[in-house]
């Protein structure tokens, strides 16, 4: 090389040379101009520059934070060199060209074909302005930067915020749960090397002048690790680890053994169930399975308890989809086809629109039509659907659902499918408004099934049986439930004299909105029942119930063999609680939490709700709400609860008594007595229903009860369930000499029956027993234990007890065995009510001679449960049944002795009960006590924690492992009680245990189970709760009471898409939500800016009411027809623009003229 082109060449620069030069000094002229120049700038731009600069900052920071830091050194060092004064002869004024202003790019970009997205670094930097809104859409849509993706942005309209108007303060964690778990460990560190042992200490903390060489060199390199960028790459953030802390592998982590991987292990699963498939493709079990495991798989290890964005939730549902798809291929014509396609339209339901589930519900029927499942979901989807929805097709909908289950083949859950399509039927009549025809329904049917003639047999043709009915039914006289009525085949002859209805309400045109829903309301509580062609008035063609108006449904219910499924669901529908037997356990029993029958708050006036809306208060702690309080029970009614005292126990009709006692409620009591009187004399055999209709009586009237139970006891002297009854009800009267001589007469006359009916006196004892440690008299009670063997009571001496009489050996051992004998023989008969009694016996009898030793008498319980478990797999529901039933027994007794002694443990009870729930986790007995022992400690975390179990549980059970193939049940479903309980105890939750609005309003919309603001139409393939309209109601007049006026109308306008069928939900706009009521309840002191709904808002609310063809008693189409045209003549009078109304097929914006 020769020495003259080596100097040519420029010097290969160090890397210092990247540093910025300092800084030239100005002369002090251009120096004073520069510093004089700011001044000129306005206020105006000086604020300007601050709010775009604040406005920019969060995205800027988040474009620094995936920059390398040699890019962001290198924009600091640009920065730098521009603060470099420039002479004012060098600048020069750009010359703009209009070419340069915009581009038009006509291929697109490259690297969109490459790495599936634009080149990030193309992208000039930019700032969004107008905080979140998007030019072309309406003022309230704005990007929602919580759920806005890294490639995708989420628009919302803004009144759908479920918590307050600011964005939620989620930004601050949402990233933690993507990021991976990072293990730590502290630094080994030699203390003899930083000893100092000519001091008389050893340190516990190396001093700062002895720091590890490779932290010194660590920072000495600090300013050079930014100063260029690598040759490797993007430069990786360092991890801000303490230095006395070291990072460790999995492998590091624990002395006995690798760390477990969670991904791994979900791996794994997943590997071994694509080999179930690949071993047995037609295995329907085995694929859903596999695809209730996908959610596992999307989520990992990372996220499992994180919520799925909008993004991963439709990935989630295209990927079940496409299984689905796969697996009814594979599976061909399986009988459990239908679970398949419900998954399919479940998830199809998420990504596809209105109109296209639609297509796909008519394909899936019209070529799987055999399966019944699929046509009730196929009904709950037709009534929660509310673009298409009217009562007609609805209606239609049902009947055709009734034909096909008629039509089936015979099998086990044949009649309770059609009962329970019945009972959805009328429900649905009475909460359109058209309640006469509902209650007409189950007057025919009974009288049809129950009191049918004598001549009209089997071998009576049905066309026969049908005009005789008519002929009956037209005749107008009394039917089942009117008073005097004794059925058809015991037709009165007694005359029915004509009803006079006179209105209290008149329509006054000043104020026509207020006054027609006055008149509405006053027509609706009227038309109850059926009315006759002579009552008065006789306008409304809809009051008078032909025979004709029945001939359709009659023969589709009617059947010998549906007797006892029919009686279970008119207690639905008269609101009752149920009363479930071994027999109906699985079946009926299991219909306490469906969202479409569990409605009874949806009729219930605002002043009947104290219960649900208390009056939160800062000021004052709150009493600790009694557990028996919540309204809305799901446990397994008994004895015990039919007659309780509610301060005692909890009762099954403390709530319905309160109910039916409200004026606006759509039962009527005395119509229900009526004909539950009935039905017990047409089953004499049926004791169940006796002992009910005497417990109904009493809640009503106990002196008619009285009357009643001894008039059932003349025709049944032998009944002792009877005798129980009568005896406890003059016990709660409090005639306990009367109750007494009842019960013993009732067990020295058993003494006199067969040996098999002998043992039911032990009802008799327990009931006893009971009653007296209640009324904390032990005394007596151990004087009964000890009478038991005997089967007497000598009354005389009972009276005259005064102290507690010792129990010799002898005397326990008699006890024992006759109770062991006796629960022996209710095992081998499957006596259940008996195995309780005798287990409740021998648990009190523990209990008072072992100094009340809680621990010691539920070993009772564990002998009884653990024999009971032991039974073979055949008698599942048996054992299940007698568990839970058991379970409540020992939970009475738990509860008996926390109210009677201080002497417990509160973790012990915590663990009893959770024990429990842990079994049966929707049993409201169970989740009240629960609740009730932790409020009293103030630690209330426990019970939302275990609600939340309960929840997340049930929805992660789903039906991907369910084996129960019964289509009228909803076993995969969160019962509606459950999540009416989750609100109830964050409603009576204190302010010191963290109730709030926010947390409040959090319970609500997890039982509703949609995010605000989105309309899923598979709401009734979802959460049961969604389509609750007592839910909904309880939702709207909690905001109210809050006096959250524009909340109460937003949670309105989704309630009426969900339940597009419920009246009641869209007359609260008419009775609640009125400009002038919320005036009136607001006071002088409204919410800026929050208004009830004004005169036009009630207007196309009206128009919703015509157009779903819901029951309508006072048309006033016409009244407002004139009134918008009087409006309009006197606008056009005054000169005023006239507004159109929007057109709802256009995307225009509104007009005027």
């Amino acid at each position: 090389m020769d020495s003259s082109g080596s100097q040519e060449k420029t010097a290969v620069p160090r890397f210092a040379s990247f540093k910025p030069q300092p800084p030239t000094k100005l002369p002090s002229r251009e120096r004073s101009e520069r510093d004089e120049r700011p001044r000129h700038h306005s206020k105006h731009q000086s604020r300007h520059r601050s709010h775009r600069d604040g406005r920019s900052r969060s995205r800027e920071r988040r474009r620094d934070r995936k920059e390398p830091h040699s890019r962001k050194e290198a924009g600091r060092r640009g920065l730098e060199h521009e603060q470099t004064p420039i002479s004012r002869s060098a600048v020069r004024e750009p010359s703009e060209d209009v070419k340069d202003l915009y581009v038009v790019d006509l291929k697109g970009d490259k690297y969109n074909l490459i790495y599936g997205t634009i080149h990030r670094y193309s992208v000039p930097r930019y700032y969004r302005f107008g905080a979140g809104r998007v030019l072309g859409l309406p003022s309230n849509n704005r990007i929602d930067r919580d759920t806005a993706g890294e490639n995708e942005i989420v628009v919302k309209p803004e009144t759908w915020r479920t918590d307050s108007s600011k964005p939620k303060a989620k930004s601050l964690f949402s990233k933690l749960d993507n990021q991976p778990t990072k293990l730590l460990r502290v630094r080994p560190t030699s203390f003899v090397d930083n000893a100092d042992f000519s001091k008389d200490f050893l340190p516990l903390k190396a001093s700062r002048s002895r720091q590890p060489k490779d932290d010194l060199e660590a920072s000495d390199t600090e300013d050079d690790k930014y100063g260029y960028r690598s040759i490797h790459g993007k430069l990786k953030h360092s991890e801000d680890i303490s230095s006395g802390l070291e990072s460790m592998s999995d492998l590091e982590s624990g002395g006995e053994g690798p760390r477990d991987d969670l991904d791994v292990e979900v791996k794994q699963r997943s590997a071994q169930l694509y080999r179930n498939i690949e071993r047995n493709s037609t295995d329907v079990k085995a694929w859903l399975q596999l695809i209730g495991h996908q959610e596992l798989v999307l989520r990992g290890s990372a996220k499992q308890s994180s919520s799925l964005t909008n993004a991963e939730q439709k990935s989630l549902a295209d990927i079940k989809l496409s299984l689905y798809e796969k697996a009814l291929k594979k599976v061909g014509q399986s009988s459990s086809r239908d679970r398949l396609l419900l998954g399919l339209l479940e998830e199809g339901a998420k990504l596809w629109d209105t109109k296209k589930l639609l297509a796909q519900w008519h394909s899936i029927l019209k070529s799987n039509s055999q399966f019944i499942s699929l046509w009730i979901k196929y009904l709950d989807f037709r009534q929660t659907e509310f673009l298409n929805f009217t009562y007609s097709q609805c209606l239609t909908t049902f009947i055709e659902c009734l034909n096909l289950n008629k039509a089936t083949s015979d099998s086990p859950g044949k009649t309770q499918v059609q009962m329970y399509l019945f009972l959805r039927l009328t429900l649905f009549l009475r909460e359109t408004g058209y309640a006469e025809h509902a209650t007409a329904l189950w007057q025919a049917i009974f009288e049809f099934t129950f009191f049918r003639p004598n001549d009209l047999d089997a071998n009576t043709s049905t066309d026969q049986v049908l005009s005789a009915f008519a002929d009956f039914w037209d005749s107008e006289v009394a039917r089942i439930g009117d008073a005097g009525a004794k059925g058809w085949k015991n037709m009165s002859t007694a005359s029915f004299h004509p009803k006079v209805f006179e209105p209290q309400f008149n329509l006054e045109l000043k104020s026509i909105m207020p006054s027609w829903a006055a008149c509405e309301r006053e027509c609706i509580l009227n038309a109850q029942l059926p009315a006759r062609s002579l009552d008065e008035p006789s306008d409304d063609p809809y009051r008078v119930i032909l025979a004709s108006d029945l001939k359709e449904f009659l023969p589709l219910v009617s059947s010998a063999d549906s007797k006892s499924e029919l009686i279970d669901s008119f207690l639905y529908f008269c609101q009752l609680p149920p009363f479930i037997t071994t027999h109906n356990f699985k079946t009926t029993g299991r219909w306490m939490g469906d969202g479409f029958l569990r409605n009874e708050l949806v009729s219930t006036s605002f002043s009947a709700l104290t219960d649900w809306l208390p009056n939160l208060s800062t000021d004052t702690d709150p009493e600790v709400v009694s557990p028996t309080m919540f309204p809305n029970q799901h446990f397994i009614p008994a004895l015990e609860t039919y007659f309780t005292d509610p301060k005692t126990w909890f009762s099954s009709f403390g709530a319905w008594v309160k109910a039916t006692s409200d004026p606006a409620c759509v039962v009527v009591r005395d119509w229900n007595r009526r004909t539950l009187r009935l039905l017990v004399e047409a089953m004499p055999q049926n004791d169940d229903l006796a002992e009910y209709a005497v417990a109904v009586e009493f809640v009503c009237n106990n002196k008619e009860a009285k009357k009643y139970a001894k008039s059932l006891l003349k025709k049944r002297p032998s009944n002792l369930r009877l005798y129980n009854s009568y005896a406890l009800m003059e016990w709660r009267t409090g005639n306990h000499a009367a109750a007494d001589h009842v019960w013993a007469t009732a067990v020295s006359m058993s003494n006199t029956f067969s040996s098999d009916d002998r043992i039911s006196n032990i009802l008799l004892w327990h009931t006893w027993i009971w009653e007296l440690l209640e009324a904390r008299k032990i005394a007596h009670a151990s004087h009964l234990l000890a009478s038991m063997p005997q089967s007497n009571v000598d009354l005389k001496a009972f009276h005259d007890i005064s102290s507690q009489p010792e129990f010799s050996p002898t005397v326990l051992l008699k006890i024992h065995n006759h109770l062991l004998e006796t629960q022996e023989s209710a095992f081998i008969n499957g006596n259940v009510d008996i195995i309780r009694a005798c287990t409740d016996c021998q648990a009190i009898l523990l209990y008072l001679t072992h100094s009340q030793d809680l621990s010691k008498c539920l070993e009772a319980y564990n002998a009884s449960i653990n024999r009971i478990s032991s039974f073979p797999g055949s008698a599942d529901t048996f054992k299940s049944y007698t568990i839970e039933l058991l379970h409540q027994s020992r939970a009475r007794l738990i509860y008996y002795h926390l109210r009677a002694s201080k002497l417990y443990q509160p973790s012990y009870i915590r663990t009893l009960l959770a024990e429990s729930i842990a079994l049966f986790p929707h049993n409201t007995i169970f989740l009240s006590l629960f609740s009730w022992n932790e409020s009293r400690f103030r630690i209330e975390e426990r019970v939302r924690d275990i609600i939340r179990d309960i929840t997340t549980a049930s929805q992660h059970h789903h039906h991907y492992d369910d084996d129960d193939d019964d289509p009228s049940t909803t076993p995969t479903q969160i019962p509606i009680t459950t999540h009416l309980f989750s609100i109830y105890t964050e409603l009576n939750r204190p302010v010191y245990a963290g109730s709030t609005l926010h947390s409040a309003r959090a319970a609500f919309e997890n039982a509703i189970g949609e995010q605000p603001g989105t309309s899923s139409p598979s709401s009734s393939l979802g959460s049961g709760a969604h389509s609750s309209p007592s839910l909904w109601k309880l939702y709207i007049l909690f905001e109210l009471s809050r006096n959250e006026v524009n909340r109460a109308k937003d949670v309105f306008y989704r309630a009426m898409r969900a339940c597009p069928w419920s009246k009641e939900i869209l007359m609260l706009a008419f009775s609640h939500l009125r400009d002038d009521v919320i005036c009136r309840r607001t006071g002088d002191n409204p919410r800026q800016g929050e208004k009830g709904m004004p005169f036009h808002d009630l207007c196309r609310l009206y128009n919703v009411l015509v157009e779903k063809e819901l029951r309508i008693h006072l048309d006033i189409e016409r009244e407002l027809d004139d009134l918008a045209s009087q409006m309009e003549q006197k606008s056009l009078a005054l000169g005023m623009p006239i507004a159109i109304p929007d057109d709802l097929d256009s995307e225009d914006e509104p007009m005027q003229m």
